[in-house]
């Protein structure tokens, strides 16, 4: 079954993932999405920095290092305006804390100056499994009509069945047995005596 994430939209265009690394070495402030202790969403404004396929973020001793050690799994995303068109961002991956003072100097996570007035002493570490970014045009704004909802949105519809090549197997024919209730019926020389 095709991921409903992958279908295209007219007018909205899927960055690469160099495109998406990109704009996150030239951001510096993201939204970090956690898992709180009692399994609930989360979520932090933080700044971070990219190195080598990992976030960096700066953080105090506070609820995000509780809530990484219980559910490290994690989203960031980062988004953004220019002239012409709007973009975002979207990482997901597993969250840790940073425990190495070579992996703090090598990051340059030292140098990363926070936009919040907390003192942020420790260092968290987000390993990318998946990024993902669009971007489209700013002029493209419009306002749908909207209706109710009536689907289960966790079922999604079952794709359309597509022509079978010349080449490729059929699928099995369904064997069934006898209807319940009849009898069956047997060659002469095998009926009951």
């Amino acid at each position: 079954m095709k991921d409903p994430r992958e279908a295209r939209t007219p007018g909205v265009e899927r960055l690469s993932t160099a495109e998406c690394w990109d704009y996150l070495q030239q951001a510096d402030f993201g939204r970090l999405a956690v898992i709180h202790v009692d399994g609930a969403p989360d979520i932090f404004p933080v700044n971070h920095l990219a190195y080598e396929g990992s976030l960096f973020v700066r953080t105090a001793r506070d609820p995000k290092l509780m809530h990484i050690a219980h559910h490290p799994l994690v989203a960031y995303e980062i988004d953004g305006v220019t002239d012409d068109v709007r973009w975002s961002v979207v990482v997901r991956g597993r969250a840790e804390r940073v425990a190495r003072d070579d992996e703090i100097r090598d990051s340059g996570v030292r140098e990363l100056a926070s936009s919040s007035p907390t003192t942020k002493l420790f260092a968290m570490k987000v390993t990318a499994s998946a990024v993902t970014g669009r971007r489209f045009r700013r002029d493209a704004a419009h306002i749908d009509r909207l209706i109710p909802f009536e689907e289960d949105a966790a079922a999604p519809a079952d794709p359309e069945p597509r022509p079978r090549s010349r080449g490729e197997r059929p699928e099995p024919i369904p064997h069934f047995g006898p209807p319940t209730g009849t009898t069956p019926v047997l060659p002469e020389d095998e009926s009951p005596r």
